[in-house]
């Protein structure tokens, strides 16, 4: 740490233990290059960092444990990682989502050809594959909690594999198998069946197609059709079989009103028409 930046630790010190974690938060993310909520959740889990702030440890001790955190070879506690994204599973998940006690509604399909987000390339990709995510609240990993991860004796191969400090990153598992439905769903032939009827009816393709056009302020006759038949599926089956909408995320893949969002569309209703509007 610069003179500067003992200076400003030093001038916090004067304003209470919390100006200070607040200045230490400020610095670790400059250094570390991470953004303001994954420093504050990096100092507030680092036991050695939290004690010297409680103490007002002199500005030089502070500094010295903050650069040892910068500079750490290691998961500091930031969790961007999780709060950027949930997990892609992998085959050899299988098993630890089994240990964790994690069901059917704890995951959701992404279908091959959808728009999706993704954390590494940035921005939305239309998907060449299928991918099994663990499930998401507000963007984030669901088992993102206050104490860190919920699930993290059993976490996924991902999360193993992701070295922010390193530069290791999930396109290098790409030789992996991923997990599918074909094996989740395997011993349930009704939702297997379900999954593939599904296909058929309601092709990712074809709506990709027809949501990108819609986007584009041409006919949304098709797209409007696409989403209302998705509506009326989920809810004969959930009638029918008993499938919680939950756990139809990854029978059938997430809700197509879901998928349109990522097309920058939103479903309204004019008078007693439903229209599809752009959220911009």
């Amino acid at each position: 740490m610069s003179d500067s930046l003992i200076q400003r630790l030093e001038q916090a010190r004067g304003h209470g233990p919390g100006a200070l974690a607040q200045a230490c938060a400020a610095l670790l993310a400059e250094v570390r290059g991470v953004d303001q909520s994954a420093a504050s959740r990096a100092v507030s889990q680092d036991q050695e960092l939290a004690g010297l702030i409680a103490q007002a440890a002199p500005a030089e001790r502070l500094a010295a444990r903050l650069s040892e955190l910068a500079r750490a070879a290691r998961c500091i506690g930031c969790a961007t990682c999780c709060r950027t994204s949930s997990p892609t599973l992998y085959a050899e998940d299988l098993s630890r989502l089994k240990a964790a006690g994690l069901g059917w509604e704890s995951l959701v399909t992404l279908r091959a050809g959808e728009r999706a987000h993704s954390a590494r390339l940035g921005g939305l990709q239309t998907l060449e594959q299928e991918l099994i995510k663990l499930r998401e609240q507000d963007g984030a990993c669901a088992w993102l909690g206050e104490a860190g991860c919920g699930i993290y004796e059993h976490r996924p191969l991902q999360c193993r594999w992701l070295e922010c400090w390193s530069g290791r990153h999930a396109g290098q598992l790409e030789d992996r198998p991923r997990l599918d439905r074909e094996e989740l769903l395997a011993g349930d032939p009704t939702a297997l069946a379900l999954a593939r009827e599904y296909d058929l009816k309601l092709p990712a393709a074809q709506e990709h197609q027809a949501l990108a056009e819609a986007a584009q302020g041409k006919d949304q006759a098709l797209a409007l059709a696409m989403l209302e038949l998705d509506h009326v599926l989920r809810g004969a089956i959930s009638q029918r079989y008993g499938y919680s909408p939950q756990a139809l995320r990854l029978i059938l893949g997430r809700p197509a009103r879901e998928v349109a969002a990522n097309y920058g569309l939103e479903l309204s209703l004019n008078g007693e028409t439903l229209v599809l509007r752009s959220k911009s």
